[in-house]
C-alpha cells in the first residue's frame, strides 16, 4: 500500500506516463517509502520535479535505484535521468551513492531538455550530495555521450577537479577525487569518477591544500607548439575553484 504523500509526487503525470511508472512497480520497483532516497522523490529541480524509485539489494547490500524527471506538463523525459546505487553503513566510509547512467540532456517526446545548459546540474549534485555525510564519497560514470568532454578531460590528464563532472562534484563538497579510468575486467562497469567528502576540518583543510597546489600548477603550464582544446575550459575552471577557496591567481 503506497502512501498519499508517496503518490503526490505521481499525481501530476499524464496517464500515459504514470502508466510507465505502474510497469516498473509490476517488475518489483517500488517508492522509496522510509528509505533516505525518499528525500528525492517530489524534490523540485528547477521547473521540473524528480521521481525516485527503489530496486533491488544487490550482493553486498546496496540498493539499486532510478531516478526519473518530470516536467510541467505530466510528462517524463524517454529515458531514466539516472539509474544508481547507494549505500549506507555504521561507518562514513560505508556511506556512498553511485550513478552507473547519467543522462542530463533529457528528452520529452521531440524536444530536448539539457540540465547543465539551463544550470540544473548543480543543484542536481547538491541534493544527491545531501545524502553523503562527511567521510562518504559520490561516484558518477562518465563513458556515457554527455560526460564527453569530462571523458576527454580525464583522458588527457586533467585534474579532475576542472573536469565538467568534477566541479559539479567540488560544488557539492567533495574535495578529492579517485579517477576509475580501468574497469577491473568489466565488473565495475563504465570508467567513472569517485569525489570523497572530507570527514572533518583537518582533512578538508589539508585537502583543499593540494587542490590549491594542483591548480595553481595548472595555471602556470604553458600551451606548447599544438594548442589543447580542453586547456582554456581547464584554466577557467581552475580560476572559478581556486576563487571558491578563497584563492587568487593572475597566470595567464
Amino acid at each position: 500500500m503506497r502512501s498519499q504523500a508517496e503518490e503526490q509526487p505521481l499525481d501530476g503525470l499524464a496517464p500515459e506516463q504514470r502508466a510507465r511508472i505502474e510497469v516498473l512497480f509490476a517488475k518489483e520497483w517500488s517508492l522509496p517509502r522510509k528509505h533516505p532516497l525518499a528525500r528525492l522523490h517530489g524534490a523540485p529541480l528547477g521547473d521540473y520535479r524528480l521521481l525516485a524509485l527503489l530496486g533491488p539489494k544487490n550482493n553486498v547490500g546496496s540498493r539499486y535505484f532510478q531516478l526519473f524527471l518530470a516536467d510541467g506538463g505530466g510528462r517524463l523525459g524517454d529515458e531514466p535521468l539516472a539509474l544508481g546505487l547507494y549505500n549506507s553503513g555504521a561507518f562514513p566510509a560505508y556511506n556512498w551513492i553511485e550513478l552507473t547512467q547519467y543522462r542530463p540532456a533529457q528528452r520529452f517526446g521531440g524536444q530536448v531538455s539539457d540540465l547543465t545548459s539551463q544550470g540544473l546540474d548543480g543543484e542536481l549534485f547538491e541534493t544527491l550530495s545531501g545524502l553523503v555525510p562527511p567521510g562518504g564519497h559520490m561516484m558518477v560514470e562518465y563513458d556515457s555521450p554527455g560526460q564527453r568532454v569530462s571523458e576527454r578531460m580525464l583522458t588527457h590528464g586533467y585534474p579532475p577537479v576542472v573536469s565538467p563532472l568534477g566541479h559539479l562534484m567540488f560544488r557539492a563538497g567533495c574535495r578529492s577525487y579517485r579517477d576509475w579510468y580501468i574497469s577491473e575486467g568489466g565488473r565495475e562497469g563504465p570508467r567513472k569518477l569517485q569525489c570523497f567528502k572530507p570527514l572533518n576540518e583537518d582533512i578538508r583543510r589539508e585537502k583543499e591544500e593540494q587542490l590549491r597546489d594542483e591548480l595553481i600548477g595548472l595555471l602556470s603550464r604553458s600551451e606548447g607548439p599544438t594548442r589543447d582544446e580542453w586547456l582554456g575550459l581547464a584554466r577557467r575552471t581552475a580560476r572559478e575553484v581556486l576563487a571558491a577557496l578563497g584563492e587568487r591567481h593572475t597566470a595567464p
